[in-house]
């Protein structure tokens, strides 16, 4: 985390732009996390970014944060998505967390024949992300897709996105042996439910031209371990884990 003597700068995602000069207004809930938690007051620093003008160095400045100085630029990421069956609330956590901490560009509920959770909403799907992406250091946020049937995200599929089927069913080629040949982005990866495909969407799965099945080893692994290994596999072959990590400009004299 970002230092200033010593001291833990908080890292805050904002809709608003960020140029320097810029007055950017703060929720409520921020006022309190800064105020009540991090224990902030005016004139401390505080680090913003939006996903688009790279992460700022600002201080607090009344109802919100003036923005002072760029600490990175924004980059490209890779475009890799994660299209999954809604799970419990604790395990769904989990896995949109760990899936922004591990770069997926996009979540996208699919509701399976054999999905038992509910529907996820998309604004608390938004919020575990923003608060792991304010935590892992990335300087974008997932987008949130609302859910849908499986039937009708299989039936409008773009071709020039690789939908990869984590398949439990030892049908598939091994991951890394897939991913290092390709299934470059852009991608989308698919994990099902915990009582997997029903035969018909595994027939509309492979209807689609651009699907290919890989398995994630011997192991039978639950729906949220599978998102887990399956991002760090291609985030290894053909993403971004090969970089170290971005590191903020000098911000010793604030």
């Amino acid at each position: 985390m970002l230092r200033i003597d010593g001291r833990p700068v908080p890292r805050l995602f904002v809709e608003a732009g960020l140029e320097a000069g810029h007055a950017v207004p703060l929720a409520d809930a921020q006022h309190h996390y800064l105020a009540r938690v991090m224990r902030l007051k005016q004139g401390d620093a505080v680090a913003l970014f939006n996903g688009r003008d790279g992460e700022w160095l600002a201080h607090l400045d009344g109802g919100g944060a003036v923005a002072r100085r760029c600490l990175r630029d924004q980059g490209l990421e890779p475009d890799i998505w994660l299209v999954f069956a809604p799970m419990k609330k604790d395990r769904l956590r989990f896995l949109v967390e760990k899936a922004t901490e591990l770069g997926v560009s996009a979540l996208v509920p699919a509701m399976t024949e054999h999905t038992s959770a509910p529907a996820p909403r998309i604004a608390k799907l938004r919020d575990w992300a923003i608060e792991a992406a304010e935590q892992c250091g990335r300087l974008s946020v997932p987008d949130c897709s609302a859910p849908q049937a499986m039937a009708a995200i299989l039936e409008t599929w773009d071709e020039a996105r690789c939908l990869i089927l984590c398949d439990e069913t030892g049908g598939g080629k091994p991951a890394m042996a897939v991913f290092a040949r390709g299934a470059q982005a852009p991608a989308a990866l698919l994990v099902g439910p915990e009582g997997g495909f029903s035969g018909g969407e595994r027939d509309l799965i492979g209807q689609v031209p651009v699907s290919v099945a890989v398995g994630l080893g011997p192991r039978i692994l639950r729906a949220e371990t599978a998102a887990v290994a399956a991002l760090a596999y291609w985030q290894a072959a053909q993403g971004d884990a090969r970089l170290n990590p971005a590191v903020a400009r000098d911000i010793k004299d604030p």
